[in-house]
Formats: C-alpha cells, sequence, structure tokens
C-alpha cells in the first residue's frame, strides 16, 4: 500500500513540474524541432493529361526562409490515395523547384500533390503541404456514379473548446454539404422540449456562432430553417472542469475575457500564455482571479500569423485555449508590374518589367498563362494564405487566399476570427509536449545525397580497413565528380553533402593498390530514397473537383482541347535536311568536349572515346607516358600502407600517387629553380595528379596536350595538360580491382520551353501553349530591383495571368497576381 502510494505521488509531482513550466518546455520543443512549412507556386491551376506540372517551392520557418532542409519530396495521389509519381528534388537557402510530367494516358479526374521535407514529418502529417487538381484526360469509360447523401453536415465548436455549464458560451459553427463546400444557413437553438432559445445565420462560407447560456442536466439542439427533415444536430456536452475564454478582435488589439465557476478551485484561471510557430511571445498572470476577467492584448509588435492563446491553472493545467490571427502587413514585399510592351498577335513579343521596393535580396517566381484555360480568374490558394493560415490549420478552408484580398478589412477579421475557432489547429497536446521534448526525433534530413556501406576483401568476410578509396561519380546527367575516402578500422564509409541527379554509376577505386586487391562493396540503405508511412487523403474538397462531369462547359472545354492534343500531338513535320562536310570522329569529340581557350591548337590531342587503347593501362599517366613523345612521368615511391595519416588538411595532397608530369623538359639544363610541371586540368578545372590518377582510363573521353598555355599561371611554362571525362557517350567497362554500383540521386531538373520567334523557322507548328512563360529561378539583391519578364505569345491568347511570388532573405513576402487585357491590368 506504501509502495502504491509513493508511485502516485512521484506521479502527480511529474504532472506538476512537466506543467509548471509550459514556456519553457514550449521553447526546449521549438528549439529542438522548429516549425516548417512549405508552400508550391504551380505555373497555373488546371491541367490536362500529357502536360507537365512546373513548381517553385517555398520552405518556411520562424518567420523566415526555412535554411536547414535539404531534400524537398514531392509526391502526385488519386483519389484512392496511391503515389502516382514520387519525385526528389533539391533545397537550397529554402527553395526548390522541380516538375512532374503527367503521362498522356492520365484518366481523368482528381488528383493531389503533397509536398513536405523529413523534418516537417517530426510533427503530425495534417500539416505538411497538399493541393487539389482535376486534371482532364482519358476518360472513364463504365464508371459509376457515386449518388452521395444530400444532408448538411453541420459542426458545433464552443469558443475556448468547452461548453461550460452555468456560463455564457459562445458557440461557433461551420456547416458543409457531403463535399465539405460551405453552405449557408440559418436555424434555431432549441431544449429537448422543444423550447427555442435563440436564432442564427451564417456570417461568411457557412460559418457562423450564437450565444448559450448552457443550464445543468440540459441538451441543446439545432434545427435547421428549410429542412424538410427536421433533422436535430446536437451541441456537445456539458462540463463544469473548464473556463470560458472569449477574445475579440479589434484592429490590431484583442480583448479577452475569461468567465469561471466558482466550485472547483482547481479549475480557475491562474496565467495566460500567447505563443507563435512553438515561441511564447506574451504571458499574462491573473492576481485576482475573479469569476469575470477582462482585458487587453496588443499584437501591433507581434508577426503575422496565427496567435494561440492558452489559459492555465496555477498547476499548469490547461484549461482554455484560442486562436485569434494576426494581421500587421509587415510580412509584405512591395512590387508591381510595369507593362512595356503588349501585343496580342500571334507569336507577338511582350516585355514587363516587375519592380521591387526597398532593399530587397531574395527568390521570386514568375507564371504567365492563357486564363481562358482556368477555371477561376482568381487562385484561391497564393503564398500568403498558404505558409500564413492553412499551414497551420488542420481543417478545410474554402477560399482562404480571400482573407488576404482587399476586401472590407473589418469583414475579413470577422470572417477570419470564425475560421480561428472553426478548424483543427493543434501541432501539439500540451500534456504530451514534455514527454516529446525528451525523446529523439523520429526524422532527420538526409544532408543532400549520403552514400555509406561497407567494404570487404572480395570473397571474404575480412574488413577492408584504414585503405583510400576514390568514389567516381557519373551522374544520368552526365555530370560527373570524385570524392576521396577513408574506410574506417571495420571497413565501412559514409560520404554526405553529395549532388548529382538521376540514376548515378558510382565507380570505387582503391588508391595505392601496389597488392591489386579486390573487393566487394555492400552499399547502405537508401538515404534520399526512403518511403515515408503518411496517412492517406480522407477527402478531396475544392469545388472544382468532380469525378463525374457531364455538362459544364468549362470542363468540356478542356475536354476537348486534350482530345484535340491527342488526335494531332503524334504529327511529325518533313525535316530539312542540310548538305555539309561531315566532320572526323576527332572533330566531333573535341567540338563536344572543347571550350574556350581550350578549344585552341594543342601538341596533341587524343580521342579515347572511339578507342579502347587505354583501358588495359591502371591508370591514364601510364598510357601518356607511352603514347606522348616528349611527355615525362616520374612514377612515385610508395611509402608503407601503415604510414601514418597526415592532418585531415592535407587530405586531398596526400591521397592516392603523386605523379609529376614534364612535357620536353630537359632535367640537365633546367634553371636552379628546378623542372617546372605541367598544369594539370581535369573538365577544364585545375586539379591534381593525385585526383587524376584515381580516374580509370577507360571513363576518359579526350586528351589534349599544350607546350604553353595562356590561361595557366604565368603562361603555363611547363605546359598543360587536359583530361575530359566521359559524357554518357560510351560503356564504361571496369578494371578488375575496380567496382561499380548505382544510386538514384535527386529527380532530374528540367528547363521550361519559351519559343524564341526571332529566330526564322522552316518548320511551323501550330503554337497552343497555356503556359507561355515560367521561371522559378529570379533571383535579386539590391535596392529598389527590378527585372524584366520576355516571352512570346501564342496563335490564339488575347488576355495574359500573371502571377508573381517568392520571398526575400529576411522573410518578406511577394504575391502579385493580375490579369492583362488589352485595355487594363486588374
Amino acid at each position: 500500500m506504501l509502495k502504491q502510494l509513493l508511485v502516485t505521488l512521484v506521479l502527480l509531482l511529474r504532472f506538476h513540474v512537466a506543467f509548471s513550466q509550459p514556456e519553457k518546455i514550449l521553447s526546449n520543443w521549438s528549439a529542438k524541432s522548429p516549425i516548417e512549412k512549405a508552400y508550391l507556386h504551380f505555373d497555373r491551376d488546371d491541367y490536362m493529361a500529357g502536360q507537365t506540372i512546373w513548381f517553385k517551392a517555398y520552405l518556411y520557418t520562424d518567420f523566415l526562409p526555412a535554411d536547414k532542409s535539404t531534400s524537398l519530396y514531392v509526391e502526385m495521389l488519386n483519389t484512392s490515395s496511391s503515389v502516382l509519381n514520387r519525385q526528389v528534388f533539391p533545397v537550397f537557402g529554402g527553395f526548390s523547384r522541380g516538375q512532374i510530367e503527367l503521362p498522356d494516358s492520365l484518366p481523368e479526374g482528381a488528383y493531389i500533390i503533397r509536398a513536405y521535407t523529413a523534418t516537417m514529418l517530426n510533427h503530425e502529417p495534417d500539416f505538411i503541404y497538399k493541393k487539389i487538381f482535376h486534371i482532364t484526360g482519358k476518360k472513364v469509360t463504365g464508371a459509376s456514379v457515386v449518388i452521395k447523401p444530400s444532408a448538411i453536415r453541420l459542426e458545433f465548436f464552443p469558443e475556448g473548446g468547452n461548453l461550460v455549464t452555468g456560463l455564457s458560451n459562445s458557440v461557433a459553427f461551420k456547416a458543409s454539404d457531403p463535399d465539405g463546400l460551405p453552405v449557408a444557413v440559418s436555424g434555431a437553438v432549441k431544449k429537448e422540449n422543444g423550447e427555442t432559445l435563440t436564432g442564427f445565420i451564417s456570417y461568411h462560407d457557412g460559418m457562423g456562432y450564437f450565444d448559450l447560456v448552457a443550464e445543468a442536466g440540459t441538451r441543446y439542439h439545432v434545427v435547421l430553417n428549410n429542412d424538410l427533415s427536421g433533422q436535430k444536430y446536437y451541441l456537445p456536452e456539458q462540463t463544469t472542469k473548464a473556463v470560458v475564454l472569449r477574445v475579440i478582435s479589434s484592429g490590431k488589439t484583442r480583448t479577452y475575457e475569461i468567465l469561471q465557476r466558482k466550485d472547483d478551485p482547481v479549475f480557475r484561471a491562474a496565467y495566460m500564455i500567447g505563443q507563435m510557430q512553438h515561441h511564447p511571445v506574451f504571458r499574462k498572470d491573473f492576481k485576482d482571479n475573479a469569476d469575470e476577467m477582462t482585458g487587453m492584448i496588443q499584437t501591433d509588435k507581434l508577426s503575422s500569423g496565427i496567435l494561440h492563446i492558452t489559459v492555465f491553472n496555477k498547476d499548469g493545467l490547461p484549461l482554455a485555449e484560442r486562436l485569434t490571427f494576426v494581421d500587421n502587413k509587415e510580412y509584405i514585399q512591395q512590387g508591381e508590374i510595369n507593362i512595356d510592351t503588349l501585343d496580342f498577335s500571334e507569336r507577338a513579343k511582350n516585355r514587363f518589367t516587375i519592380s521591387l521596393k526597398d532593399t530587397v535580396k531574395g527568390s521570386f517566381s514568375v507564371s504567365i498563362t492563357d486564363p481562358a484555360f482556368n477555371l477561376l480568374p482568381f487562385r484561391q490558394q497564393n503564398i500568403f494564405s498558404g505558409l500564413l493560415l492553412t499551414s497551420d490549420l488542420k481543417g478545410y478552408v474554402h477560399n482562404p487566399a480571400w482573407y488576404f484580398s482587399n476586401a472590407h478589412a473589418d469583414s475579413i477579421q470577422n470572417a477570419l476570427d470564425l475560421v480561428m475557432m472553426t478548424n483543427g489547429w493543434r501541432r501539439f497536446k500540451w500534456e504530451q509536449l514534455s514527454k516529446e521534448t525528451d525523446l529523439a526525433l523520429k526524422y532527420k534530413d538526409p544532408a543532400f545525397v549520403s552514400l555509406s556501406g561497407r567494404v570487404l576483401l572480395q570473397g571474404s568476410a575480412k574488413s577492408f580497413a584504414n585503405k583510400d578509396l576514390m568514389f567516381y561519380i557519373v551522374g544520368a546527367d552526365s555530370s560527373r565528380s570524385m570524392q576521396l575516402v577513408t574506410t574506417d578500422i571495420n571497413g565501412y564509409y559514409n560520404i554526405d553533402s553529395l549532388m548529382f541527379f538521376g540514376k548515378a554509376s558510382l565507380f570505387i577505386n582503391i588508391l595505392n593498390n601496389k597488392k591489386k586487391q579486390l573487393i566487394d562493396v555492400l552499399p547502405g540503405g537508401d538515404s534520399l530514397h526512403r518511403v515515408y508511412s503518411l496517412i492517406g487523403i480522407n477527402s478531396f474538397h475544392p469545388a472544382k473537383v468532380r469525378n463525374n462531369i457531364v455538362d459544364d462547359p468549362f470542363f468540356n472545354k478542356l475536354q476537348q482541347e486534350y482530345e484535340f492534343g491527342t488526335k494531332n500531338g503524334g504529327q511529325i513535320l518533313k525535316e530539312v535536311i542540310v548538305t555539309a562536310r561531315v566532320k572526323t570522329p576527332l572533330e566531333m569529340v573535341e567540338e563536344k568536349y572543347a571550350s574556350g581557350l581550350f578549344s585552341g591548337y594543342s601538341q596533341h590531342t587524343i580521342d579515347l572515346v572511339n578507342s579502347d587503347e587505354a583501358v588495359t593501362y591502371s591508370n591514364i599517366f601510364e598510357y601518356l607516358e607511352l603514347k606522348i613523345p616528349g611527355l615525362q612521368v616520374i612514377k612515385p615511391d610508395y611509402e608503407s600502407e601503415d604510414k601514418p595519416k597526415d592532418k585531415p588538411g592535407d587530405m586531398l595532397k596526400d591521397y592516392g600517387p603523386r605523379y609529376e608530369i614534364y612535357y620536353r623538359q630537359s632535367f640537365a639544363s633546367v634553371s636552379a629553380l628546378g623542372p617546372v610541371p605541367m598544369t594539370i586540368y581535369l573538365d577544364e578545372t585545375i586539379t591534381s595528379t593525385q585526383a587524376i590518377a584515381g580516374i580509370p582510363a577507360n571513363e576518359i573521353a579526350m586528351i589534349k596536350v599544350f607546350g604553353n598555355f595562356v590561361g595557366a599561371t604565368g603562361g603555363g611554362p611547363g605546359g598543360a595538360l587536359a583530361i575530359y571525362t566521359k559524357k554518357n557517350d560510351a560503356n564504361l567497362k571496369l578494371s578488375s580491382s575496380d567496382k561499380m554500383i548505382s544510386y538514384n540521386g535527386f529527380s532530374i531538373l528540367k528547363e521550361f520551353y519559351s519559343p524564341d520567334y526571332k529566330v526564322k523557322s522552316k518548320v511551323i507548328k501550330p503554337d497552343y501553349r497555356t503556359t507561355l512563360y515560367w521561371n522559378p529561378t529570379v533571383f535579386v539583391n539590391g535596392i529598389d530591383p527590378s527585372f524584366p519578364v520576355k516571352f512570346y505569345n501564342n496563335d490564339r491568347t488575347r488576355q495574359f495571368k500573371i502571377v508573381v511570388e517568392g520571398m526575400t532573405a529576411d522573410g518578406k513576402i511577394l504575391l502579385i497576381e493580375k490579369l492583362i487585357t488589352a485595355k487594363k491590368a486588374f
């Protein structure tokens, strides 16, 4: 009995300690796992199968660009929550970009795109970015029509969280149809005996509120006007274990009112805390502890966004909670569009200038589309609503962009209060927060591409320990990189912060391999393409998402456009044949690889793309010594393999064989300074012989030898040796001691095609582009900067829809969205 009592006392003490310092606990949790949000700017809102969805991603944390995450996961799902397409794109400084290519055969219907980073998943997955599209595509024949019930869904949300017995409560409500879309309603609040207490009417998008004094032992329900079924919608059950919290918004201040019962001292308010993005921003202690308490909360100095207010008792137990939206406009980056040249003629050139105010350093994206192929003239989601509002709410918010429009300020503020009262919001529960701060984070950013694994002596379990290896990485986009690494005592290796795209080939070469040892490489797990277990998509809300479209003029037009493109997309026009002198294979190789000063005259140029003669050599220097007259290779003296390692800063210069290369120099006649070695270039970048020695000879495409080279320091008195690696134009061959493994890097980035009609073409194809211009890589840095936007019209567009979005280094957000016609922009 005594032991059980002691356990109970310990648990009570832990509960008291956990809740006696909620601000400290919250701050610790924020430091450990900050909130990170994502917003995607798409080139447009409506697509057809066979088109490409282009996007720019903006990551946001603590009111600034999120610079910690390195990888963005973008997925496309159908209504059954099956992932149809998954891409991974790199993130730099809080910004990313990419594309999703839609197959021609994609069935017509609703699809969702969601985007997240690994660190976002340390919070509830409800808060990751999601956007729903209707995609016009292949008609689904024989699909059954789902007849949904016509009943209205009516939800109730007592302000503060609870319907408290004996006190005056404000109860917010939200009415929606079976698709989750708002419905305007009116009705009456009644007791079970049929007595009417008050009437109500929705204020905005099916939302409103009414006041009610809750009597003990009484159930309340609502009956809607003009509802022939007479359905009763019951209010939540009452409780005596809470307080009433009201918050009234008025400009840049908030007035609060707290009502509390007298019968239980445990449920009396002691203090109130306000937090934004898990950062405490104010605390107010209640010294008098009266039954009714009112006061003011100044919000004019706060950052804009959702302010989360919680009332606690003296032991730190939360009694009531309320959200309110703060909109001080400080986040707005001012900008405007100046029309320099406007011409809606077929294939005419247009020029706009985007001008920004004040000192600006930031990243921006621009889209220009044909609004005739948009369901709505203006988007219902934008960068303001995405980063400041919906990213912190669980529930569906209809047309969130309206809350940041130029509508009447009081109307918007009152409607926003209803949004705050009727949508789920919790990223955490106070009673669980203290436990979560003690736990290790479940997910960790992959740090771009990380390679790990273990190396064993071939055919054995013996570790290839403390050995120098060179990783030669060839990306699917023909990019090349090298990484030098040393295995640990157990043969393990690890390399992070790599960057390559597509399915890459990794060649592993043993340095100083005088024993000609053979190895087995056991790659570790895939750090980048980990599949996360996320909840499915439970509902598809937006008004434009319809799975059974029959007589809608807009979607019928899209369907006709899709069918026209399907029928005509496969036509091939005749090519124009130009007769010219056929270039030699060596000329073609040199034209492909060499540029600038390197493309000039050289004493020797060797083509290894069309030759296998270097494959049998252990490295390229041994081949060159026999191939190039006058070229001398001073071979290294191999030191003991158990020599002490140099300091990390000397790693590059002491990895691999230290060859010295000289060209046409007599050692008997050199000056007192000694012979001058050749300057070594790899893919036209200066490098060392150690780096070259680790590259398999069969991976080299071309070699150029210069007697002197003006591009080198001092004119290159010792000459220059330029070595070029292959660009996926030859099958790769390995020596017996090399190993090759494959690894999937980031999704390949593609460039948006913009035609240049200034260049005349003999082949003329119809131009029916719906996206006329897309640029996700606008970077500016200056005072009152501006940047041009130049594009050509297609064959039919007579209006332009332009959207400019972006974020500055200090967290300001740019939003410009306009329709441009022949007469005006609005």
